[in-house]
């Protein structure tokens, strides 16, 4: 392999924060937004134009997992984003889910942020991280205007993939166990022109159509999401493109997901107007810029939460976070199927599994907490990954004051999530 040696150079420090977000989406601005709740002064950063991670820039628009068997666990975080989506006809509430109209869940996102006095750092690229010691000091970015570093007394990887973490040298896992194969990922795309009269009213009903057919596209079911009715017609979220044994890490097969992510989504238009109701003179409106990625890292933690946590309903002196989605892993190889194994009682999310391990001033917030591959296909869901958030931004304060994550006062930050409404244990419900 052919290198070279890239000349050493000074950076300039461009801001000084006690916290500091690497990824805008839906887990960050948790995080941020409490933290600056709490007095911390905020810098986040974001590799894309938009906040708001794949709800936004991923189109998914859609919140899920809120409830299983008859246990209901709330955020306040989403709670009071509801209830501004809500005032400006942005949200579709059906079937135990929350439906964003995206563009308008990045309006309000843009306002929340600004509210909060939080310094947004846009189309800026993480590309290393500078320690000392234990201690993480310097985020290095990359934007139009070039190379600088950004300084925080306590840092939050919210990046999805756990790029901070990784470039800290934090120890990670990939894929699963027996040949570290990560789940397949996706490509979302958004169909308009949808008659609301005359589309089937539940995803039964389509998946019944789908399966009545050859299908090119490696999913046994439907999943659209529609976005509130306009003038009698729908604007759907497809998210059926199923592209398996690809590390997203890997920009070739970025590349790949990318383009085999169109072409099936173009053959799923097609399948939509020919077999299903209402869908006569749908098209495609938009594609997603950002991926629907399922699998990276997984950050090792303090604790690694394992298949059996979730599927006994564990919980955890130290919980800071709950889930009720199942063990749910898209087959790196094969056709998706659906939850593997649906759970009945919802489990607990430690605290232990966002602090990585041999650093002392970093939190992982959203998807790459320590788990195992398995446990991970469950504790990805957004719901959770926004209650983990939350959770970070509430314990930041004290983990800058007593300048380490670990000696932070988890039992407040308990206190303070239950008090707001947000589900910690199970005898809240």
């Amino acid at each position: 392999m052919k290198t070279m040696v890239y000349p050493e150079r000074r950076l300039e420090v461009r801001a000084e924060y006690d916290l500091l977000v690497c990824g805008a989406g839906m887990a960050g601005i948790a995080a941020a937004v409490n933290a600056a709740r709490e007095g911390l002064k905020v810098g986040m950063i974001e590799y894309f134009g938009k906040p708001g991670g794949v709800p936004v820039s991923g189109l998914l628009g859609v919140v899920s997992g809120y409830g299983c068997g008859e246990e209901r666990i709330t955020s306040a975080f989403m709670n009071r984003l509801r209830e501004r989506a809500v005032a400006v006809g942005g949200v579709n509430e059906r079937n135990g889910y929350l439906m964003f109209d995206p563009e308008k869940l990045n309006r309000i996102l843009l306002e929340l942020l600004e509210e909060y006095g939080i310094d947004l750092h846009l189309y800026t690229r993480l590309v290393d991280a500078v320690r000392e010691g234990e201690a993480l000091r310097y985020a290095v970015v990359a934007s139009k205007a070039g190379m600088g570093a950004l300084e925080a007394g306590v840092f939050v990887d919210a990046t999805g993939d756990g790029d901070l973490a990784a470039m800290a040298g934090c120890p990670f896992e990939m894929g699963r166990e027996s040949d570290g194969r990560v789940q397949s990922s996706s490509l979302t795309f958004q169909v308009s022109g949808v008659k609301a009269a005359e589309v089937p009213q539940t995803m039964p009903e389509m998946s019944a159509i789908w399966r009545s057919f050859p299908q090119q596209v490696p999913i046994d079911h439907m999943v659209i999401k529609y976005m509130p009715e306009r003038n009698g017609l729908l604007d759907g979220i497809v998210n059926m493109t199923h592209i398996p044994d690809c590390n997203s890490l890997n920009p070739a097969d970025q590349v790949r997901i990318r383009r085999e992510g169109t072409r099936q989504a173009f053959w799923i238009l097609e399948f939509l107007q020919k077999h299903v109701p209402g869908f006569e003179h749908a098209y495609i409106s938009a594609t997603a810029e950002q991926l629907g990625v399922r699998e990276t890292r997984r950050i090792l933690g303090d604790y690694v939460l394992t298949e059996e946590d979730v599927l006994s309903g564990r919980d955890f002196p130290d919980e800071i976070a709950r889930c009720c989605w199942g063990i749910d892993v898209h087959n790196p190889t094969g056709t998706h199927t659906g939850i593997e194994r649906p759970i009945r009682r919802t489990y607990g999310i430690p605290y232990r599994c966002i602090t990585p391990r041999g650093i002392s001033n970093l939190y992982i917030a959203g998807r790459p907490i320590s788990a195992t591959h398995r446990a991970f296909s469950s504790s990805r869901i957004n719901s959770t990954c926004i209650m983990i958030g939350e959770a970070v931004g509430l314990a930041a304060p004290s983990a800058l004051r007593q300048r380490d994550t670990r000696k932070a006062d988890v039992a407040a930050v308990q206190e303070k999530l239950v008090r707001e409404g947000t589900s910690v244990h199970r005898s809240e419900r």
